[in-house]
Formats: C-alpha cells, structure tokens, sequence
C-alpha cells in the first residue's frame, strides 16, 4: 500500500483506510457483485486499466490505488484536494457518473457542488428519493451507501494518522 500511495501520490494511511474499508484487508474477498481484492476492484475495471490477478495482494493494491488516482484525475485541478478526494472516493463506490449527477443536483438545491460535506453529499443521499432521482442522467441510486462509505473511510483514516507515523 505504501508502494504505490507513494507511486500516485496518497497518503497510504488513506489508502490504508480504503483498503480496510473495502476488505478488512483480505486479499482474497469477493463482493456480491463480483468486486475482487484488497481494494474490491471490479473484473472489468482491472482489465481496463491492465490488471487481471485482483485476488494478488500487489496486484489487487495497484489496480485499487490507479484507480482511485484516475478518479482523482477526473475533477478539476481547481477543487481542494481534499474535495477532490471525497468525490473520488465516493465515485469509487458508485460511479463517477452518480457523483456528477450529486453535483448538478446540488446546483439545482442551490448548494455547493464542489464541496462534499453537508452540499454534495446531501444531494447524493436524495438520488434515493423518487422525486430527486429522475432530475438525474443515472436516476435512482442507493446512494446513501457511498455518503457512509466515504464518512467510515475518512474516519478510519483519522484513527490510523493519530496511531501511525507517515
């Protein structure tokens, strides 16, 4: 994890805290739709990016950590950084695309869509709502999952700072 956090630019007590979130750092786990390894990558997203051995520990922690960095890579240079990773990390989860429509519904709500606390991530939990949902390209999402996925990642994170020295 230190690896390649190093190698794409994160802090691996983040990355870490990923990991733990999505496996509890099983390298050989499987999610109900098929996510696979440390980081839970999908099949088809590791072939994209050149991987194919998920359930490998090292294998499995590049694909997890390139990904995160191509998403990160998707917002613009402009955003905070640490904005830019909260919307990674819940595009990470649902889709960079259910993460713009958060944001475009966060305008129309008349809050601030490059900002993920109390603005964008209060749009994306509405994405489970009929009435919000079909103001979006991708329509209805259980999108309360990735709003908890992201505030359970950041805590971790928070803990493994003030245990472990960078």
């Amino acid at each position: 994890i230190k690896k390649y956090s190093l190698q794409y630019g994160f802090d691996w007590r983040l990355m870490s805290a990923q990991a733990w979130r999505e496996s509890r750092f099983d390298p050989k786990a499987t999610s109900w739709v098929g996510a696979q390894g440390l980081f839970q990558v999908m099949p088809a997203t590791g072939k994209e990016m050149g991987f194919t051995k998920l359930f490998e520990a090292e294998t499995g922690t590049h694909a997890g950590i390139k990904y995160m960095a191509t998403l990160l890579k998707r917002y613009q240079p402009t955003l905070p950084l640490d904005e830019r990773v909260r919307f990674s990390l819940a595009a990470y989860n649902a889709g960079y695309g259910r993460v713009e429509d958060a944001r475009r519904l966060a305008v129309e709500l008349k809050l601030d869509p490059d900002v993920w606390r109390d603005n964008v991530e209060k749009a994306m939990a509405l994405l489970a709502r009929p009435k919000f949902a079909k103001l979006v390209r991708g329509g209805f999402c259980r999108c309360q999952e990735p709003v908890d996925y992201v505030n359970i990642i950041e805590n971790k994170y928070q803990s493994f700072v003030q245990l472990v020295e960078e």
